[in-house]
């Protein structure tokens, strides 16, 4: 049995992570600890005597988390090493080890033990209890209680699956895509913004441009020719390439059979089984309700960008326009220029900023940490309760874009709180890996405003990882995968807030804050083309729930092409396959893109209680951690929600954002 103790007994620990681990070792260490999985695997599904909660249960949660912990660099650096040979070997390794969790997890005998264990009633508590539930419904649906035949397939699969899906996001960490532009081209663009970003030509004439998550914002918003926008456009859309296509294509359909064999009419109806969602007819509902409801002022909004571009001389308005015209919009009629507002947004103070205000709200210390790093840009931090000054875990931020890292901006829970066989709590570890501009050589970093948003988005995720607090990783790896993003999301909100935005600028020559002329024009323009924005929302969960509830072969190309006018007022462009680039389809969110719309009607009624008593209100904070945070998995998030709330989940927040009158009041 796991021991127990009262927190103020149990000492902490945080697990030492060896970040420089060559090719070699990271091949050598991850066979292993693949071989070590395994057999304790088999120890566990023949151990003599009675199936408990004891015998059977705890021996694997603890073996499985034994293993997360042994490869928690080898299975990391392929998102964010500098040494192309050491991403490869982290990548093979990732993809052994997804492999191996496959064949255990299939395995029918160790299936038996724990649906024993678990039937026999010795789990004591609600941990425990929960813990051999998720267990015994992750084994049925790893294909464990399936006959042999069908069984094998199902293993063999899931494993042609999670190497595709490491290898789609490798793809878009090595891809080079870039665009030449003349040096009049580049006239309309920041001059920070050119000497960070772009390289000179060959010849000296102009400047190559990187097509990346980096430099999509500010070149869009900026670049005054059609043509050159156009060129960005296709080539972003296009990353990942043919072999990417090829591969999600391999992946739906492999995923369809994996559903059939396991019962399921579609891989959808698989996955939206165990979500809250609980099918794909009622997430088709949802996203085709809200659709219908903002699709004319979507309308309108692309109508006024489109008028812009006819007072601009042009006689078409084309999808690769849109981001310049919202961007013009913002800059004439609510007098929001982006490139102002940077200036009050250095990336160190926002960071400082930002975590100053988590202290607050969460009763948290954060404290720099000199501890080794993969990459001398990171930042590591120590985080500690404020009160008992109890260690809760260490955090990283990894903020700038460098070849072959991830590409996008995502919060990566490394290590999840455990409590140890011998009492002790492994503490967590989380890393935020960004792709912010570059600062331009002797300057400071600067963000959008978005930029800064996305940071409390993320970081929302990071403090989640954190301040889990049950003593098993199944319980702290975070939340049901279509709530996992609401307390993110509800965070968001804190970048809107005026005495908040206050606190995290600072003129990058003055030192002032926002002067609150700007604070409130940002305001007014914080929801203009908020419909637009949405249908494109709803364009991505529309096309994943196409993709996974079609017979294959799908063809992805055709399948986005038909939605886009079906969902929104936008243009597909021909010669375009945004799927290729869509990483959210081959990162875990498969059958799963609704959930940021889903998970953002929670978001929104959660947040009423931070209006109602300060965003930076203390109460509000640690009930926030106590209620949300804290039981993570342990609780179903409608539970947690009400307990936080203090009532059920209302959606009415979240229609009245949107502008549009919440169904049962029509």
């Amino acid at each position: 049995m796991l021991p127990v103790a009262s927190p103020a007994k149990l000492g902490t620990a945080i697990l030492s992570v060896d970040w420089t681990l060559g090719p070699a070792q990271i091949a050598s260490s991850c066979a292993a600890s693949i071989a070590t999985a395994k057999r304790r695997a088999a120890a566990i599904a023949s151990a003599p005597g009675r199936r408990t909660f004891d015998t059977i249960v705890l021996p694997l949660e603890t073996a499985s988390a034994d293993f997360n912990d042994d490869l928690a660099a080898q299975a990391f650096l392929y998102n964010v090493s500098t040494d192309a040979k050491v991403r490869a070997a982290s990548l093979k390794c990732s993809t052994d080890a997804g492999n191996a969790l496959t064949e255990i997890s299939a395995r029918p005998d160790l299936y038996r033990a724990v649906a024993a264990a678990d039937a026999g009633g010795s789990a004591r508590g609600a941990a425990q209890i929960k813990v051999s539930q998720l267990w015994l419904t992750s084994l049925k649906r790893s294909g464990a209680g399936l006959p042999d035949p069908k069984r094998r397939e199902f293993v063999a699969l899931q494993q042609k699956l999670t190497e595709a899906q490491n290898k789609f996001q490798a793809n878009l960490g090595n891809d080079t895509s870039s665009i030449a532009i003349t040096a009049a081209q580049a006239q309309s663009l920041p001059p920070d913004f050119v000497a960070a970003s772009l390289k000179k030509t060959a010849d000296g004439s102009g400047y190559t441009v990187p097509v990346n998550e980096s430099t999509i914002g500010p070149f869009l918003q900026n670049q005054t020719d059609s043509a050159a926008r156009k060129a960005y456009y296709i080539a972003y859309n296009n990353r990942g390439g043919e072999a990417n296509i090829t591969l999600l294509q391999s992946a739906i359909a492999a995923r369809d059979r994996l559903a059939h064999l396991i019962g399921y009419p579609s891989w959808a109806a698989f996955v939206l089984a165990d979500r809250m969602a609980a099918s794909p007819a009622r997430v088709e509902g949802f996203l085709s309700q809200i659709d219908a409801a903002i699709l004319p002022k979507a309308r309108q909004e692309r109508d006024e960008d489109a008028a812009l571009a006819k007072a601009d001389g042009k006689t078409t308005f084309d999808q690769w326009d849109q981001t310049y015209y919202e961007n013009q919009l913002h800059k004439t009629k609510y007098s929001v220029d982006q490139n102002e507002i940077k200036q009050y947004f250095p990336v160190q103070h926002v960071v400082d900023s930002v975590l100053s205000i988590y202290q607050e709200l969460l009763g948290v210390r954060f404290t720099r940490a000199n501890v080794p790093v993969w990459e001398s840009q990171v930042q590591a931090y120590d985080v500690a309760d404020a009160a008992s000054g109890k260690s809760l875990g260490r955090f990283y931020l990894d903020l700038f874009p460098r070849p072959g890292k991830y590409d996008h901006f995502a919060n990566f829970p490394i290590i999840p709180r455990r409590v140890m066989p011998d009492g002790t709590v492994r503490l967590a570890e989380s890393a935020i890996v960004g792709n912010w501009p570059q600062p331009a050589p002797g300057k400071t970093a600067l963000l959008q405003h978005g930029d800064v948003e996305t940071f409390f988005h993320e970081f929302g995720h990071c403090m989640a990882a954190m301040l889990a607090d049950e003593p098993y990783e199944t319980l702290t790896s975070g939340f049901r995968q279509d709530f996992i993003e609401a307390p993110s999301q509800m965070l968001e909100n804190w970048a809107w807030d005026p005495a908040i935005l206050k606190r995290v600028s600072s003129n990058v020559t003055t030192g002032q804050p926002l002067p609150d002329d700007l604070i409130q024009k940002m305001i007014a323009a914080r929801y203009v083309h908020y419909a637009l924005q949405t249908s494109q929302q709803i364009l991505y969960a529309t096309v994943d729930m196409a993709y996974h509830t079609q017979k294959p072969p799908v063809d992805t190309t055709a399948v986005w092409a038909a939605t886009v006018g079906r969902t929104t007022p936008n243009q597909y462009v021909p010669g375009t396959h945004p799927q290729s680039e869509f990483g959210h389809l081959m990162g875990g969110y498969d059958a799963g893109y609704y959930g940021y719309l889903w998970s953002k009607v929670y978001a929104q009624d959660m947040f009423s209680r931070f209006k109602a008593q300060g965003l930076t209100s203390p109460a509000a904070g640690m009930a926030y951690r106590k209620d949300i945070l804290a039981p993570a998995r342990l609780q179903e998030p409608d539970a947690e929600v009400r307990a936080f709330l203090g009532r059920p989940m209302n959606p009415n927040a979240f229609y009245q954002e949107l502008g549009i009158t919440p169904p049962l009041q029509r």
